[in-house]
């Protein structure tokens, strides 16, 4: 202060240009700032191992995908800028973007890809091995030109690529890290990775090389982990967040009313389901998993209409099938079985078990709690003697992966063609079937309706195979969310697409 007042009136007046100035950047850097409420924690962001929705989201910013998807389910170029199909269907070429790169500076060239699905392909733990069954490898035809070759025609191949199976990570980093490679992501996104703080935050910052850098808007995001929705939105208001995932729906009509927020909404393709463990270890040894009749008796005790109205005052859609009823392959023959107590207490005194005892494994968050007491109240009443087990939302996701539960209320975030879903969850391999239902004839059906390209003949295949997973009940679908979001006003661009994930592309400031 000392100093100021020595100075002269011309200098002054510089001086205090320039603290305006350093102010107005400082605001500016913060606008460049923007803060993301999560709902759930996420597992490793490798995209070849990650089994969550919250990775996926996370994995949206960092990751580009050979090819994605439009709001209205179109199949759009991404890291390829085209592709082409062989005459007999068994292989593709793709055609990728010159001169992309990395976010370690190395290229993304069509020996990359091939490196990626190698990868997928052999790593242990890899989660896409099942994904891409039918791709038997990749062929360098030119730096920019990639084949892969199929061991059947693989209808679904280019929807599978919308997703991680899609998602290009540096050889080179996915060389050195090893299995840590999913603590420091390094891929050919829009943001690099910075940090994470496990149960609290990731960063990530704007990688400037970017193919398509013009369409990124902040120069940082920092996804904040807050459990519940409430408080999420109790952080959106107090401006310390600029955008939250998963709007509880009881608090619509708050955000609705809120002048310095706007609600984003869009059909879901998600799916939440009560799985069971049918033969993975001490889980699958409950007696309702060992006996179809008792799984039966559980199903009809259950009322799904009355749970979409109570926990989420009717703003989901109920639902008894993998794919939602907005889906074209969802089949309309096979309704929502109504609530029937004393046809479940006849099948389970046939069963010679009046009284079944149940623990039901769960994330502790807000919503699948208000499910499981719901449950617990409805299937009570037909004799099973049931216990919740509530967890933080990264240990329940854990003991789900490595099979350890009875029953397990499960999220899935959904993919525009049947293939991944049911693959990931029926098949005798798939990634998400840690309860290890397995029927080979299932997995034939899922074969055939791979290779067959006429529309009407592969919905009459997932119509079989709907009628298959409805009777052996490896999971009992429940309802289907549809995606809200809420936002800070002054937060433009955001576009809400079908699998609930955040494109970061075209996010900015509004002026």
């Amino acid at each position: 202060m000392l100093y100021f007042s020595c100075l002269s009136s011309r200098s002054r007046t510089i001086v205090g240009a320039l603290a305006l100035s350093l102010s107005l950047l400082t605001g500016a850097a913060q606008a460049a700032s923007l803060h993301v409420g999560i709902q759930d924690d996420p597992d490793a962001l490798d995209p070849a191992t990650n089994g969550t929705y919250a990775g996926r989201f996370v994995l949206s910013a960092l990751c580009d995908k050979l090819v994605d998807i439009s709001p209205d389910l179109k199949i759009v170029p991404q890291l390829a800028e085209s592709w082409e199909w062989a005459p007999d269907g068994k292989s593709i070429t793709f055609s990728l973007r010159k001169s992309v790169t990395f976010q370690d500076g190395t290229p993304l060239d069509a020996e990359a890809v091939k490196f990626n699905f190698d990868r997928m392909k052999t790593m242990p733990d890899s989660k896409r091995k099942a994904e891409i069954t039918p791709v038997l490898g990749a062929e360098v035809i030119s730096p920019e030109k990639v084949r892969l070759t199929l061991s059947d025609p693989f209808v679904p191949l280019l929807s599978v690529l919308t997703d991680r199976a899609g998602m290009m990570v540096s050889p080179k980093a996915a060389k050195e890290k090893g299995e840590n490679f999913g603590a420091a992501p390094v891929c050919a996104g829009p943001y690099e990775f910075v940090e994470r703080k496990s149960r609290d935050l990731i960063r990530v910052k704007k990688f400037d090389k970017y193919w398509n850098a013009p369409a990124i808007g902040y120069d940082e995001i920092v996804y904040d982990y807050v459990l519940d929705s409430s408080v999420r939105l109790a952080r959106l208001r107090a401006g310390d967040l600029d955008i939250m995932e998963r709007v509880a729906p009881n608090d619509l009509k708050s955000v609705r009313e809120n002048a310095d927020l706007a609600l984003y909404s869009a059909p879901g393709l998600a799916v939440s389901h009560l799985a069971m463990n049918l033969n993975n270890g001490e889980g699958s040894k409950a007696l309702f998993n060992q006996d179809p009749r008792l799984r039966e008796a559980l199903e009809l005790s259950i009322d799904r209409t009355v749970i979409n109205k109570v926990a989420f005052n009717g703003e989901f859609v109920a639902g008894n099938q993998m794919m939602p009823p907005s889906s074209p392959f969802y089949d309309k023959a096979r309704p929502i079985p109504a609530r029937d107590l004393a046809k479940a207490k006849e099948l389970m005194a046939a069963a010679g078990h009046p009284k079944v005892p149940i623990e039901i494994t769960y994330g502790n968050a807000l919503s699948d709690g208000r499910v499981a007491q719901i449950l617990q109240s409805m299937i009570s009443q037909a004799g099973f003697e049931v216990k919740l087990l509530p967890l933080e939302s990264a240990t329940a996701t854990q003991r789900f992966l490595s099979g350890n539960y009875q029953a397990y209320i499960g999220n899935w975030s959904g993919r525009p063609d049947p293939d991944p879903t049911l693959v990931s969850f029926f098949a005798c391999d798939g990634s998400q079937n840690t309860g290890k239902y397995c029927d080979k004839a299932f997995d034939a059906l899922l074969t055939e309706a791979r290779g067959e390209a006429d529309e009407a003949k592969r919905k009459q295949l997932y119509d079989k195979a709907t009628e298959m997973y409805l009777a052996a009940r490896p999971t009992l679908p429940l309802y289907h969310p549809n995606w809200f979001f809420a936002a800070r006003k002054g937060v433009d661009g955001i576009v809400m697409y079908p699998d609930g994930l955040l494109r970061v592309t075209g996010l900015k400031p509004k002026n």
